[in-house]
């Protein structure tokens, strides 16, 4: 019968190697070779040579690797009141220090894979630079949009989970592209015999938040065989913006920098900071340029009927503009200054509505699992084994937004306006309102089946082992999402008069006046007609399948003095396809405010051969316990790209029994994803001020924010457009951003890691202490630029105009705005990541008990991004990517009890540099820093005959995210929006499990 520890794969053995090799140094390293002679170690050894670490496809004969490797496991995420596979990954040191995709974030902004998904970024290089295994086996993406490329976490739930085993560097040349920044490989359980139940909840102490998990299993190992099916239900219950007090109320948090106290704008009625979040019931005046007023141009619905005690009634005619013309506003509309910090009328604005207190923060998800794998020895030598997932996962966000038309004040066509009866004057009126249609939904099911045959050679070839087997993974995602309907706000916009009567050209709706200016109308108090006119619903579905073959064979080659020389050969076949279909609306370019796309659709296929050899060195001698070297290479060829070839060289340098020293050098590379390639066109509209560094730029000299070549650029006839003149505004009009794919441009990324590690383990105390130092970095990064970034690396070229990156956008030569611009996927970027990783392991034996205590810990030194040559942005140290993070835990076991106190630290970060003295208005002061903050979880495990009970509290002290000024940060209220950080608050959690 075959070695069922081999047969298992990475499953059981591997991730023990790992941890013997990194998290527990003295069990590897003060092991000496068993004599021949004693047969039970003789078993041991035996074991020891099916040994394969994640990092290298070689069986070991030795606890060892030459790349530092760290082991996350599904006990300690139990004691710490985890129960999400993202959750538990993205807590660790190597990817707690730099921003993470989870749910919240992926439903806030606009990301890879869509809303509700969760992804892994290590050393913050992005997701798609991290290569995710299942089993040791590349895992197929998921998600929605055209977007997808990364594996989702949501795919498999913990409970399924035995380990995780993180590769600290990068591997292309042992698992191929990709795998640039690290590997994670999400090791399965496979050791039921019999029936397991499991159930968890968590429960935070105020409502919102809530997660529960239950888990049946069961398994077989039989005399040929083994199987394990298990199925999990997961719910994360939805936690509002308002349910808590750190993110209900988006204030200024701003200083007064003489005295040190705060200075935010105070309510007049509650006495309290106002909140700041978006406007709505709002009447914005502009005279005929399009220009603002100059003063009082924001007028205020008055819902409550006090706004006279706080604010001046717009007197009689008022505003007046040189030709005479005024606006007269009906008594419900008072005037607002909304700019001016410190003002008593910007403390009453209407901001904080109900629609943004019952948004969601964290959105409801809902996860259903099923997964099955087996194995059955066909002969002796030959075995058969497979894996089959099927996930589904559902997630929901309520969401709200603001909206907005343009109209004409009646007089200026001579005809009064029932729709605006008390308006006079010739005017352009903003009405601002606001809206809970802005909910989403995804569905998506993913699959994944593998199916292969492993064994050995017998007695043809002792000692070589073999596995090929073939995976196909697909998943097919529907994303739901409310818009508003472009050609229905169309026929408000700029109206002369009723729309009664047409028809709008896209929808075919039967044209409705929107009652603008009615204080019901702007507080999103629609109408049943009202909301089936200008409101609408857009499903689209995105497919993402990838089929994979792959073989190998290891073995020893022959033997030196030192030992046998190991090696392993293999190959790899793979294609994968996207098809994103937007939905009817989407495709239609009619959603008012959101881009439009096309059908993004294309495949690629990959080939590969590899190879690897382990070669001992020396062993024995003084100052070399063991040395020994490895050295992998890979051929790779992409239809999209061409060909490539990587490489990898390690020493492990065992010194003596305490002291072991490791390298590793290797180069890796990335070839464009699916979206990268073939997106189709996506179209949005952004503002000039927002793209355009030219608006002003006479002034901007003067004041010093605006550079003399820039100005020098903007002025240039020569330039796009012809010159631009001094005190241009950019008023009148957005420009067209075009984003799509970069097929038939794009070259591959390639990268350089370069990890240096030592490690220690005393003979005189059990303990462990492993330094790491890692640097990495990308070159010829894919990358989409925002419109702003093009422009302003455009005016900011020595070589302007001839400057490549000027021919991507437009300016008319007329009115000199901004027309145009092509944001397609560019190889510009280059990326560099470097620190240090330290990680300890003490333990004790008592005579009343045992205690272990692990701790990492991660000092960033760099983390540079140069979207242009010589523009070099650091991020090391900005709010969401601190230059520290740590975790430490303790552990106190004694008979079946278990106490557990972990710590989860966050270093301190701040934004100041990136923004200097602009930040400061007068005497107003604005935080930018967020302090050191650390979680505490506590918790208590009893284990019984067939029961396993375990309680505890996360965020023991029930720390809140840290605060800061949300105009300057990123932010939701006025606490930091970043992954690092806990939302949910102080919860207490309890996991029972029962074995039959």
């Amino acid at each position: 019968m075959l070695n069922r520890k081999f047969l298992l794969g990475t499953t059981v053995i591997a991730g023990l190697a790992a941890a013997v090799a990194v998290s527990a140094p003295s069990f590897a390293f003060a092991q000496t070779p068993a004599p021949a002679s004693q047969p039970a170690e003789e078993e041991e050894e035996a074991e020891v040579e099916a040994l394969i670490v994640t990092g290298s496809r070689i069986k070991r004969s030795e606890f060892t690797s030459s790349s530092p490797i760290q082991v996350i496991t599904t006990e300690n995420a139990d004691l710490q009141g985890i129960a999400d596979t993202a959750e538990m990954l993205q807590s660790s040191t190597l990817a707690a220090g730099s921003p993470q995709i989870n749910s919240t974030i992926s439903s806030a902004f606009v990301t890879n894979g869509g809303p509700g998904a969760a992804t892994i970024s290590l050393r913050g290089l992005g997701a798609n630079r991290t290569l995710v295994l299942l089993n040791g086996r590349r895992a197929g993406p998921a998600g929605t949009r055209g977007g997808v490329s990364s594996f989702d976490l949501n795919v498999l739930p913990q409970s399924s989970i035995e380990r995780i085993e993180i590769l600290k560097d990068g591997a292309s040349s042992i698992y191929g592209s990709d795998a640039i920044a690290g590997v994670v490989n999400i090791i399965t359980r496979s050791n039921r015999d019999g029936w397991d139940f499991e159930a968890f909840a968590t429960q935070p102490e105020e409502q919102g938040g809530e997660q529960y998990r239950f888990n049946a299993g069961w398994g077989k190992t039989f005399d040929r065989g083994y199987i394990s099916i298990s199925a999990d239900y997961y719910l994360q219950a939805e936690q509002t913006v308002g349910d808590r007090d750190y993110t209900n109320c988006t204030r200024d948090y701003t200083t007064n920098t003489t005295t040190r106290s705060r200075n935010d704008v105070i309510d007049p009625r509650t006495g309290q900071p106002s909140c700041r979040e978006v406007l709505w019931g709002h009447l914005w005046l502009y005279d005929y340029s399009g220009s603002p007023l100059p003063v009082g141009g924001k007028l205020q619905y008055d819902y409550d009927g006090d706004l006279a005690q706080y604010i001046p009634r717009m007197p009689a005619g008022y505003p007046t503009v040189p030709n005479g013309d005024a606006l007269v506003a009906p008594a419900e509309w008072f005037l607002v200054d909304y700019g001016t910090a410190g003002s008593v009328t910007r403390g009453v604005t209407n901001t904080n509505h109900p629609f943004v207190q019952s948004s969601s923060l964290i959105p409801e998800v809902e996860r259903t699992t099923l997964f099955i794998n087996g194995g059955f020895d066909i002969t002796p030598s030959i075995e058969a084994y497979g894996e089959f997932l099927l996930n589904r996962r559902t997630s929901k966000t309520n969401g709200y937004r603001q909206f907005w038309t343009y109209m004409y004040t009646s007089d200026w066509f001579g005809a009064g306006d029932p729709l605006n009866v008390g308006f006079h004057g010739n005017f352009w009126l903003s009405p601002t309102a606001i809206s809970d249609h802005f909910d989403a939904e995804q569905t998506v099911d993913y699959a994944r089946a593998v199916v292969g045959l492993r064994g050995d050679f017998g007695s043809f070839l002792s000692g070589w082992d073999w596995d090929i087997f073939t995976q196909l993974s697909r998943s097919d995602g529907d994303y739901t999402t409310d818009v508003i309907l472009d050609d229905a706000m169309n026929a408000a916009e700029f109206r002369t008069g009723s729309c009664v009567g047409t028809t709008t050209p896209i929808s075919g709706k039967a044209c409705l006046d929107m009652p603008w200016l009615t204080g019901d109308f702007m507080a999103g108090n629609l109408t049943k007609a009202e909301k089936d006119f200008l409101y609408d619903t857009d499903t689209g579905n995105t497919v993402y399948t990838q089929q994979t073959v792959e073989g190998s064979i290891a073995g020893n080659l022959f033997s030196l003095p030192a030992g046998p020389v190991g090696a392993a050969f293999g190959f790899h076949f793979r294609t994968d396809e996207i098809e994103d279909t937007p939905g009817p609306i989407t495709l239609a370019n009619n959603s008012w405010g959101l881009s439009g796309a096309g059908i993004t659709k294309g495949d690629d296929t990959t080939k590969e051969l590899f190879g690897e050899l382990q070669i001992p060195i020396a062993k024995g001698l003084p100052g070399i316990e063991d040395l020994s070297v490895s050295l992998s290479g890979r051929w790779t060829d992409v239809d999209s790209y061409g060909d490539d070839t990587t490489y990898k060289l390690g020493v492990n340098w065992q010194i003596t029994p305490s002291w072991r020293i490791r390298a590793s050098k290797g180069t890796s590379f990335r070839a464009p994803a699916l979206f990268e390639l073939y997106l189709a066109n996506q179209t949005s509209f952004p503002s000039q001020r927002t793209v355009d560094p030219c608006i002003r730029w006479a002034a901007g000299l003067i004041a010093g924010t605006t550079t003399q070549r820039v100005a020098d650029n903007c002025a240039n006839p020569a330039g796009p457009g012809g010159g631009v003149p001094g005190a241009h505004t950019g008023a009148g009009g957005s420009a067209t951003l075009i984003q799509g794919g970069g097929a038939g441009q794009l070259e591959a990324e390639t990268s350089d890691a370069l990890s240096l590690g030592v490690i220690w383990s005393p003979d005189f105390i059990d303990l462990n202490v492993a330094i790491d130092y890692f640097e990495i970095e990308v070159n010829d990064q894919v990358t989409a630029l925002t419109g702003g970034q093009i422009l302003s690396a455009c005016y900011r070229s020595a070589t302007f105009p001839t400057d490549p990156i000027c021919s991507l956008f437009d300016r008319n030569p007329g009115h000199k705005r901004i027309t145009q611009i092509r944001a397609n996927f560019i190889n510009i970027a280059s990326q560099s990541n470097r620190g240090i990783d330290l990680t300890l392991r003490y333990q004790h034996e008592f005579d009343f008990g045992r205690f272990v205590m692990d701790s990492q810990f991660t000092w960033q030194l760099e983390d540079d991004i140069a979207l242009f040559a010589g523009s070099t942005v650091d991020n090391n140290g900005d709010v969401g990517d601190p230059d520290f993070v740590g975790n430490m835990n303790f552990r106190f076991e004694r008979g079946d009890w278990t106490v557990n106190w972990f710590v989860e630290m966050i270093g301190k970060a701040s934004d100041a540099e990136d923004f200097g003295d602009t930040n400061l208005a007068g005497t107003i002061g604005y935080k930018m820093a967020t302090e050191f903050t650390a979680y505490h979880s506590a918790s208590l495990r009893r284990r019984m005959d067939t029961w396993t009970f375990t309680g505890g509290i996360a965020n023991l002290f029930d720390e809140a995210p840290p605060s800061v000024t949300p105009s300057q940060v990123t932010a939701q209220g006025t606490s930091v929006l970043a992954s690092q950080y806990d939302y949910y608050g102080r919860r207490l959690f309890l996991n029972v499990k029962k074995t039959f």
